[in-house]
């Protein structure tokens, strides 16, 4: 299997398709792994590079103890970018992910050909549902972790399209200390005030029915000054895995 190692930590990735292109580079969200996005490798490694990695703390990546944040997650972007002698990419970014990408293109735009943001945000949702769950999330995962997961996967609206238990085991793989360092970096993330200094074309893809409110991609929308917004009808939160062909239409036809 495939790492990269960054500084004391090692890093799963996989890398497909044409090489001597501009590559894609998927980056998942909170709890999850490169896994989410296999219907989208599956879809572009016959026409370009696509390279997809667990961020540090999931899947099969290294999973230290200490804090985790979305700035670190950024250096460890562009420290794989370097050691696998990528100058150049398409960012895209799911939830967290998305957070990531905002971050690493606002600190190194020299290195993003394109950036993609789905159901994503730039800063934590003001809505008192969210910023309950964000602030008490240490709290609750300290009395029972698995019933925080409840409470976490209450939010999605396509919760029915997929087995509880099944979904609660897969966000049980990473380590409630890196789920708790987590959401604490995701409640304190805002780089509103940034936006105007993306230069590179953005894409912005939101599902109708996500958990994250559509009114924070319609705000990145109108400050990004090179963006769109693709609606995503019927979609929830987890746009990636639950309507994957409409995620790589959005994407093929943007790139």
């Amino acid at each position: 299997m495939p790492f990269c190692k960054i500084d004391d930590i090692k890093l799963y990735y996989e890398d497909w398709g044409v090489k001597g292109q501009v590559p894609l580079i998927f980056l998942h969200g909170v709890m999850g792994s490169s896994e989410i996005w296999k219907p989208q490798v599956d879809h572009f490694k016959n026409q370009r590079r696509v390279t997809i990695l667990d961020l540090r703390g999931h899947g099969q990546s290294d999973k230290p103890l200490g804090k985790y944040s979305i700035a670190q997650f950024s250096d460890d972007l562009h420290s794989f970018m370097k050691n696998l002698d990528i100058e150049k990419a398409v960012i895209v970014g799911h939830s967290l992910g998305g957070m990531t990408a905002l971050r690493f293109t606002l600190d190194h735009q020299d290195m993003v050909d394109k950036l993609i943001l789905i159901d994503t945000t730039a800063k934590a949702s003001s809505s008192f549902r969210t910023k309950l769950l964000l602030s008490l999330s240490k709290i609750l995962m300290d009395v029972s972790h698995r019933s925080f997961l409840k409470i976490y996967l209450s939010r999605y609206s396509d919760l029915e399209d997929f087995d509880l238990e099944e979904a609660i085991a897969k966000l049980l793989k990473t380590p409630k200390y890196v789920t708790k360092s987590c959401f604490s970096t995701i409640a304190g993330f805002d780089v509103t005030s940034e936006l105007a200094n993306i230069r590179v074309p953005t894409l912005i893809i939101h599902g109708r029915e996500s958990s994250t409110p559509l009114v924070l991609a319609e705000y990145m929308n109108e400050h990004i000054p090179q963006a769109e917004l693709v609606i995503i009808e019927g979609a929830g939160h987890a746009s990636p895995k639950e309507n994957p062909d409409e995620i790589w239409k959005a994407i093929e036809k943007f790139i």
